[in-house]
């Protein structure tokens, strides 16, 4: 009988198994890949959009509590390619549905990118001792979260993924930190 095996020695990695980051002190930068393209999901973006909204419908409403539960029921924001549900988002946590009419950037080429482009200034601006990019792809993306991942990598850039369902939500609390559905 003729027994084989791998020696470890055998094996060579080309590319890197994405890591899974814990709670390391970074914050996460997260970036969803859909439909082959990037979509920039920033905190800030979430929150001034829900803190102009509820100014709107309080003034709208002019100070009818009732009236303004009603009408946040039924509100949605559209943000960066994705609706973000506003009811959950008084609540403190980001809940985002993708938006299959919604254009992102198409990252072609990581060689090509400068830090003049959509995804290379947004690289430039994250500081790799506190941050760390997050990248969220859809079935229809890994593509483009190879090249975007790459890019990351050569900026000496941590890098995290999460491997998403079509069309589920992605829910993010008020510190950016993940939440899964129970």
């Amino acid at each position: 009988i003729l027994l084989t095996g791998i020696d470890a020695s055998q094996i060579t990695v080309l590319v890197a198994t994405p890591k899974e980051m814990t709670s390391d002190d970074k914050r996460p930068v997260f970036f969803e890949c859909r439909k082959n393209q990037l979509f920039h999901i920033s905190l800030d973006e979430m929150k001034k959009a829900c803190d102009a909204k509820t100014a709107e419908l309080q003034e709208r409403v002019q100070g009818n509590e009732t009236e303004f539960l009603k009408q946040a029921a039924q509100t949605s924001i559209e943000v960066a390619g994705s609706r973000l549900d506003y009811t959950y988002a008084l609540m403190g946590k980001f809940v985002l549905l993708p938006n299959p009419e919604a254009e992102g950037y198409k990252l072609e080429s990581y060689l090509n990118e400068t830090p003049e482009m959509w995804f290379g200034s947004r690289l430039e601006q994250l500081d790799p001792s506190t941050e760390f990019v997050c990248f969220l792809v859809r079935p229809d993306s890994y593509r483009v979260f190879q090249r975007a991942r790459a890019l990351a990598w050569f900026k000496n850039i941590n890098v995290a993924c999460e491997l998403q369902d079509e069309k589920n939500p992605i829910m993010i609390g008020p510190g950016g930190e993940r939440m899964y559905m129970q």
